[in-house]
């Protein structure tokens, strides 16, 4: 027995030196520093063209921002000229004016200040109460093609001195649309601040037909489409990252026949019917399709003498904007446009066995959908319900690599989730002594050669050094607005756990922030007045009752766990068998009054009147309403 415990305690030895080897040669491993790498933005258009009646844009990209296409009827302007005049009817402020149109400048205007009252072909903001009389002369003689952005009224003139006398009406209509007017003097104006004149001229507002925008983030070459209507000019306005500019089109013109696709927007596993006629080509037909500029299918027609038509069936597994066009000898005689959408289902988090998924259209939340989703090779399916794009699954997973079988609109997408987390014990009970000693090896060696830790320091220097970063407010608050954009969560509270989603994601390129960290951040930001919080949420000041905010997410989230379909209407959420909301709403079927605990509804209770009280209870004993605390909210679903 000796022999064997001496035997024992050598093979104890020799593990542990075995482990100190291993410690001693992972310590000797120095971890890099791991800095963000960063690139330069980019943009460039590579190609303006019509589809049907649409505008597009091919372009190159990469970093983070917005595109914002704008159909104009007239040709845009990049310069502006200001009128200072020293007669202008309180004008006190016109600094204030310059500095808001200056920021124009870093799109590429040209922003001059002047005090020449005469008009040529260009931008003119004339904020002087009363317009010029030789400014006024300009427009009623033709002398100019200009258009000016005037602040004043319509029946003043400066003239040596002001008079009165009602110009405006005396414009022709041609004339008239080459002023836009707004009421009062440039210090009202100002004080307002109801308009930004920047804005309004980057837009060409009084000339738009339509407009939309796009966030963009990562790069790649892609296509933005925009509906054109009687638009002759399309602006392209890019601000991604530091970024700035605008590219304006040559004047657009639109094919006289159309060929459009039924439908015209499909999915993936979807087809559409291209079926049109021609009447005569010069020579021979081409049918073309490209997406993001490149041609992915050319067929030959052939030449038409008399009328014939012509069916192509369309599909296709990649998302974007497909143009389609025929050409003959004499160029492109018919144009058309297929949008494939992307459908795109991702995991986003997971709490024990829930687990939030993003299920979005081209970027936009998917909205009151119903889904079906097995697992595996089951066939069993359970129903969930998609609302404001978030998906919550509750599941319990074996270890590996498991498969979610979601069925949605007319298909089903399986989507592998790897589940790592094996219970300690089980493993031990698995492999025994030896897989012991691999969790120690593997323990300390994983502390030692994983990524950094960083620790974020919160100040308002900005420094780099190893495993730490000093950021300042702005950069905490701007990672706080933008996990709530990526979520689309609006100005719905988040949890520290998002929060700390976001810096990584933002702030540490990836690398992992203690809990304890992330909460002390939340609670600096509260304490300095930028945060609100109500249990373990948070959101910015000045967005309202942060406890209400809280508790509506907190309903909306045990909703969806739950699997209960819900809208949302006038600050309640309503489902087929009550509403749930707060004291004091009005319930037009069973209420569900949510309040912290039962020490909050006795506290509503007893500041009540003798025939309020007697009101309520008469309700509570009809079953019409009842007070459940939130953390109760889930048994009575």
């Amino acid at each position: 027995m000796k022999l064997l415990n001496i035997v024992i305690g050598l093979l104890i030895i020799l593990m542990l030196l075995l482990g100190g080897v291993v410690a001693f040669l992972l310590l000797s491993i120095e971890p890099e520093d791991i800095l963000p790498e960063t690139s330069p933005s980019v943009f460039s258009i590579i190609e303006i063209g019509t589809a049907a009646d649409n505008a597009y844009t091919v372009f190159n990209y990469r970093g983070e921002g917005n595109i914002t296409l704008v159909g104009l009827r007239s040709e845009p302007y990049k310069r502006v000229t200001i009128l200072n005049d020293s007669q202008a009817i309180q004008a006190t402020k016109f600094q204030q004016l310059v500095d808001d149109i200056k920021t124009l400048e870093k799109y590429g205007y040209e922003v001059v200040v002047t005090n020449t009252t005469t008009i040529g072909d260009e931008l003119y903001v004339i904020p002087t109460g009363a317009i010029p009389a030789s400014t006024l002369f300009s427009l009623q003689q033709n002398t100019s093609n200009g258009t000016v952005i005037y602040i004043g009224e319509r029946d003043l003139i400066l003239s040596r001195g002001i008079k009165q006398q009602a110009w405006y009406n005396s414009l022709s209509q041609g004339q008239a649309e080459r002023i836009v007017q707004y009421d009062g003097t440039l210090d009202d104006f100002i004080d307002d601040g109801s308009i930004s004149l920047a804005q309004e001229i980057l837009m060409m507002t009084w000339t738009r037909n339509s407009n939309s925008t796009t966030a963009l983030s990562g790069n790649g070459i892609t296509t933005a489409v925009l509906p054109i209507e009687n638009n002759n000019y399309l602006r392209i306005i890019y601000e991604i990252d530091d970024l700035y500019g605008i590219h304006d089109s040559e004047p657009l013109t639109l094919t006289e026949d159309v060929v459009n696709p039924e439908p015209q927007e499909v999915f993936p596993w979807q087809k559409a019917t291209l079926f049109f006629s021609l009447n005569k080509t010069n020579g021979t037909a081409f049918l073309s399709i490209k997406k993001d500029g490149k041609e992915i299918k050319r067929d030959l027609l052939r030449r038409v003498t008399d009328e014939n038509v012509f069916l192509e069936k369309l599909q296709y597994e990649e998302p974007g904007s497909y143009i389609i066009s025929v050409d003959d000898n004499s160029g492109t005689v018919a144009t058309g446009y297929l949008h494939v959408k992307d459908l795109d289902i991702s995991i986003v988090e997971r709490s024990g066995t829930s687990y939030l998924f993003s299920v979005t259209i081209d970027g936009e939340p998917v909205q009151n959908t119903d889904v079906y989703i097995s697992l595996g090779d089951s066939e069993q399916k359970k129903k969930y319900f998609v609302t404001d794009g978030s998906l919550v699954i509750n599941a319990k997973l074996d270890p590996g690599i498991n498969t979610f079988n979601i069925d949605i609109l007319g298909t089903t997408i399986p989507l592998e989730y790897e589940n790592r987390q094996e219970n300690l014990f089980d493993f031990y009970i698995k492999y025994g002594i030896p897989g012991l000693l691999v969790i120690v090896i593997v323990y300390f060696g994983a502390r030692i050669s994983k990524r950094p830790t960083y620790r974020l320091r919160f100040g308002d220097g900005v420094a780099l050094i190893r495993q730490e970063i000093r950021i300042p407010t702005a950069s905490a608050l701007e990672s706080f607005r933008k996990i709530r954009r990526d979520m689309n969560l609006g100005s719905t509270p988040i949890t520290p756990q998002e929060f700390s989603i976001s810096l990584k994601r933002y702030l540490t390129n990836g690398a992992d922030i203690t809990e304890g960290n992330v909460d002390e951040i939340l609670k600096k930001l509260v304490k300095v007045g930028h945060l609100e919080n109500y249990r373990d949420y948070y959101q910015l000041s000045g967005e309202g009752n942060v406890k209400k905010n809280a508790l509506c997410r907190m309903i909306r989230e045990k909703l969806i766990q739950n699997g209960t379909m819900f809208d949302e209407r006038a600050g309640k959420f309503v489902t087929k068998d009550c509403e749930i909301g707060f004291f004091g709403q009005r319930f037009t079927k069973k209420g569900i009054i949510i309040v912290e605990d039962k020490a909050e509804a006795r506290r509503i209770i007893s500041h009540l009147n003798d025939d309020e009280t007697a009101k309520l209870e008469i309700m509570q004993a009809n079953d019409m309403v009842e007070f459940v605390a939130i953390d109760r909210l889930e048994d009575v679903l």
